[in-house]
């Protein structure tokens, strides 16, 4: 993610427009910098009132906005939203100082305004008065303390606290200004910290976290209304939300693991929206049907296989360089997402301009080179064609989400092309990849993750960080740990390309995961939805602006 100072530049932002994550400009002071540093626009609450005005229709209240999602809305927590389908629930429900908006620009929300001191160790925030919680509590900065200190506190093993790693101490001054201290300038806090959804600090601390994820209070356009997990959840409207009341009288998501149930909902109209992708072929049907707002937008996730590096087989470097070396990625962009992506070359996707590096260790598709690495490390072929080391046999499982039609193909023709070389890989169906990732109890599992890009930024200490909340691979190299810490600090913005770049050789050079793809994505709205933007740079950013939106059948 990335971040501006106070003053938007004007040829930032036509730069922003052109090109998804190409978000650069002139550089202001060394204050400025370190206070924005990743140069994407901010917008002032008069310019976020003026642009509302502007709408040419008149937007219509009532009705339901129906989406689907592929997996479990598992949490109604901001502290375990790391999936795409989750978080675009809790937005509903919750609002952060700042949120990064669909054209990656930092828009206020709880916040009027924020203010970096000189040395850019000190951030300002002036919040809105007379914001309350579902409950009737008011919101002040009590609320964005007890947040933050709650993060910070590793008794509550939060995974957003890699977020604030730099972060010293949270000071109150009145009721509406909360002041954050950092050790250092941290050129990513904006955009990483202060998107960060709040808390009600009185009622989180009385219920807890396990009990909150099931019976949230936020700020937020919606309250929760009905909530099944692994069906269906319903959010209701707030009539008191201090943006304006929501135009939909509810939020609604379904759950449909399948791909063809989902492009089923879309083509029917029982759904209006689909915050997941679909089958490729669905994609270029819905597309042409013209009954679509249509947005696409390159992937800035990783389409790959996650290998947890501490399983004895897949702990070898040149087992993962193996299988990377054996997977035909050009063959799963042909035959399974009929051209609808392009190839991964290490953890950032081409999206982010200004920091990705092309020039890493690439594996072109070579199952001879596959084999002779396996030979020289040792791997030698058993009796039923597995190979085999100190008793070890060469042989993994693969967690692949329950019912994902869309993306299980590449796993079952990667199976094929693994056994080719004398890797057994097993399919399992799961519910949950992502805990069984982090708690280790996972050999491999078949993800759509960001390591850095979002928004821009590209800082990945959230999932290459030794003690990232999201390693799912458990990887660990000291050097790309001090790179992280010296890619939030840094101000010059060429230094920052060069750190960047050398995490990225580091990735390919030490393959922590099978990274294959980044995916096309597609994002389809039924022409009844209105109120959308003419273009976007981020389709997933829409959800948090949803409370604007209208239905007109």
């Amino acid at each position: 993610m990335t971040h501006l100072s106070h003053h938007a530049i004007e040829a930032m932002r036509a730069l922003a427009l052109r090109q998804i994550m190409a978000t650069t400009g002139s550089r202001r002071d060394v204050l400025k910098a370190a206070a924005a540093a990743g140069l994407i626009p901010v917008l002032s609450s008069g310019q976020v009132a003026a642009r509302a005005a502007a709408q040419d229709a008149q937007p219509v209240q009532g009705g339901t906005f129906i989406t689907i999602g592929h997996h479990d809305v598992s949490t109604l927590s901001p502290d375990n939203d790391g999936e795409t389908v989750i978080w675009a629930v809790v937005r509903q429900i919750h609002d952060s100082l700042y949120i990064v908006n669909d054209q990656y620009e930092l828009e206020p929300v709880l916040a009027e305004s924020y203010e970096p001191s000189a040395d850019g160790r000190t951030y300002t925030f002036r919040l809105r008065q007379g914001v309350t919680f579902h409950n009737g509590d008011p919101f002040t900065s009590a609320d964005v303390k007890y947040t933050y200190d709650w993060i910070k506190n590793p008794d509550n093993g939060s995974t957003r606290a890699g977020l604030l790693d730099l972060l010293e101490s949270v000071e109150t001054p009145d009721e509406y200004t909360v002041i954050f201290n950092l050790t250092d300038a941290d050129v990513t806090f904006m955009v990483q910290a202060s998107v960060i959804m709040i808390y009600p600090a009185t009622y989180h601390a009385e219920v807890g976290e396990e009990a909150y994820s099931g019976a949230p209070i936020g700020t937020g356009a919606f309250t929760v209304g009905e909530w099944i997990p692994a069906q269906r959840t319903v959010l209701e409207a707030n009539g008191d939300y201090f943006r304006g009341r929501p135009n939909f009288d509810r939020f609604q998501i379904d759950i449909v693991p399948e791909a063809n149930g989902r492009w089923a909902a879309l083509d029917t109209g029982a759904a209006d929206n689909s915050i997941w992708s679909l089958n490729a072929e669905d994609n270029t049907l819905l597309d042409e049907s013209g009954n679509f707002t249509v947005f696409l937008t390159l992937n800035n996730a990783v389409n790959h296989f996650v290998l947890n590096n501490e399983r004895p087989a897949l702990a070898d470097v040149n087992v993962r360089k193996a299988l990377l070396h054996a997977t035909d990625r050009q063959a799963l962009i042909d035959d399974v997402f009929l051209g609808q992506a392009v190839p991964a070359t290490s953890n950032l996707s081409p999206n982010v301009e200004k920091y990705y590096n092309p020039e890493v260790t690439l594996y072109e598709h070579d199952p001879e080179a596959a084999i002779a690495l396996l030979e020289e490390a040792g791997w030698v072929a058993g009796d039923d064609g597995i190979r085999e080391k100190d008793g070890e046999r060469l042989a993994f499982t693969l967690a692949v989400i329950q019912g994902d039609t869309a993306r299980r193909p590449e796993a079952e023709v990667a199976q094929q092309w693994y056994l080719d070389i004398g890797v057994e890989m097993e399919i399992q169906e799961v519910t949950d990849a992502v805990a069984g990732m982090i708690e280790g109890t996972y050999d491999a599992a078949l993800f759509n993750w960001v390591y850095g890009g979002g928004d821009g930024e590209p800082d990945a200490r959230d999932t290459l960080g030794s003690d990232g909340a999201n390693n799912f691979s458990h990887f660990s190299d000291e050097e790309v740990d001090e790179l992280l810490d010296q890619g939030v600090l840094e101000q010059d913005e060429n230094a920052r390309i060069e750190i960047y770049g050398r995490i990225q050789e580091i990735v390919a050079e030490n393959v922590p995961f099978l990274y294959f793809l980044h995916l096309q994505g597609y994002s389809f709205w039924s022409n009844s939805i209105k109120g959308l933007p003419e273009s976007v740079l981020s389709s997933d950013n829409l959800y948090q602006n949803l409370y604007k939106l209208w239905k007109e059948d």
